[in-house]
Order: structure tokens, then sequence, then C-alpha cells
């Protein structure tokens, strides 16, 4: 659906900036991992929309978090105040299923992928369920403080510079948490992605489908399948990911 939602809260997350949108109530249906395109302009503007996973949905209306200034079109919308209307499209796209007995959830990302497994959380949360995270960034500043997180989260973090810790000191704790979880969703780059498969091969060498869920790693300019822009292989065929997905099973991705 296109609709106008009106934000209504700016607040700072780490070391983005979280804008708080209130609107029709079908944006509820919202689920973790699926996406809103966003009007990051005039009406005039001749650049594209931009793919937003909100990091909560509740009954004061979605969260968007904005972590990086560096896009025109982002920081076009950081700069709208309380009140502005903002144009919407969505909820667009397949996200995360968690099932009633998956109550041990492992959260693996790099720190500028995280604000789908952000809203995956929440979800967890609510039913009460157990949540680890292990969170990578380049630097210190750039990964998420531990009180922006609910207590309830168990939190571990690297950095490539190891100020936050060691990326093999994560990935030795990544390898103990496998067998204790019971679901795992991750969101980052192709490189990191192939890495979480490789540890999920050598931990459990056969994982149940829908025991480890990903953000494909492509963007998603138009939403309806007709750029192909954001074209997934599973290893059985290419898919659109911003209608069969984003989300995937990652163990049949082909990173």
């Amino acid at each position: 659906m296109t609709a106008t939602a009106q934000l209504t809260e700016r607040s700072e997350l780490g070391h983005g900036l979280v804008l708080r949108v209130q609107g029709p109530r079908e944006l509820l249906a919202c689920r973790p991992g699926q996406f809103m395109l966003l009007r990051c302009g005039p009406a005039w503007t001749p650049y594209l929309r931009r793919a937003l996973f909100p990091v909560d949905v509740g009954d004061q209306g979605l969260a968007f978090w904005i972590d990086s200034l560096a896009d025109e079109g982002l920081a076009w919308l950081s700069r709208r105040r309380v009140g502005d209307g903002l144009d919407l499209i969505g909820p667009l796209g397949k996200g995360f299923t968690l099932q009633p007995q998956q109550r041990r959830l492992l959260l693996v990302a790099e720190a500028a992928y995280i604000a789908p497994l952000l809203a995956l959380m929440q979800v967890q949360l609510s039913r009460q369920g157990s949540v680890v995270l292990f969170l990578v960034a380049p630097t210190a500043t750039a990964l998420l403080p531990p009180g922006a997180l609910p207590p309830a989260v168990e939190y571990y973090t690297a950095t490539d510079d190891g100020a936050a810790g060691s990326v093999d000191e994560l990935e030795t704790l990544l390898a103990g948490a496998l067998p204790w979880a019971d679901a795992l969703a991750a969101a980052g780059s192709a490189s990191f992605l192939r890495r979480v498969q490789r540890h999920i091969d050598a931990t459990r060498p056969a994982p149940y489908r829908g025991f480890a869920q990903a953000v494909a790693p492509v963007p998603l300019p138009c939403g309806a399948g007709a750029c192909l822009a954001c074209l997934v292989d599973t290893g059985r065929g290419h898919h659109r990911a911003c209608q069969r997905g984003p989300v995937f099973d990652l163990m049949e991705l082909a990173l």
C-alpha cells in the first residue's frame, strides 16, 4: 500500500538516528524482515525511493534507523522534523518466520545491516524467548551501545581493530553458541554470510530447514520485481528478493 505517515519522534540509537512514524493501521502488519520504500526527497526529485527495514513495529507506529548520511536521500530523510509527512510504500517482501518451539534465538550481524534483526529481537522477547546477539563492526563507534538493547539480550561484539573484541574470539563464541540455538537470523554482506554458513556447516552438519534465515544482501530499488536488481541465487534458480525474500533460508543462498 502507498501511505503518508506522520513523523512523531526523533531519537538517537548508537551513532544513528531513529525516526518513528504513525500512519494507517495497515502499516502495523509489517513483520520483521519486510521492508518499506520511502520517498527521500521532494515530489519532483529524480532519486529512487530507499528501502528501509523497520527496527520496531508497535502501537506507537514504525521506527526506522538511519545509520549513515553518506547517501543523499537518507540525509534528506534525516532532516525531517516532527509533524512532517513521509511518503512510503509497504510492507513489502517476505520476512522472518519463527516457530513456537524456537525459543533460543541467535542473531548474527554486521552493524550496518542490523535493522531487521532489531525488529525480530523485539518479537522474540515478547514471546518470552531468549536472545543472543553477535555484532561485528569496523570500529567501536559503529556498534550499538549495550544500553540501547533490552537488558534480557546477551550481547557480544567484535571490531576490525580489536578495540571492542576480536573477530576470532567472536567466531569461537559463535561456534559454541550454535548448538545452543534453535533458530538463527543473520544480516550482513555476502562475505559475512558465507562465514556464518561455514560455521553452521562445521557445527550443525544437517541443520533443519528454517533453522537459519538471512536477509539477502542485495539492493531493493523497486519492490515490484520489475528492475531485476535484487535477483538472488538459491542454488535452485534465481529469485526476486523483493518478492520471494528478502529473507531466505541461509543455507540455500549461493553467495
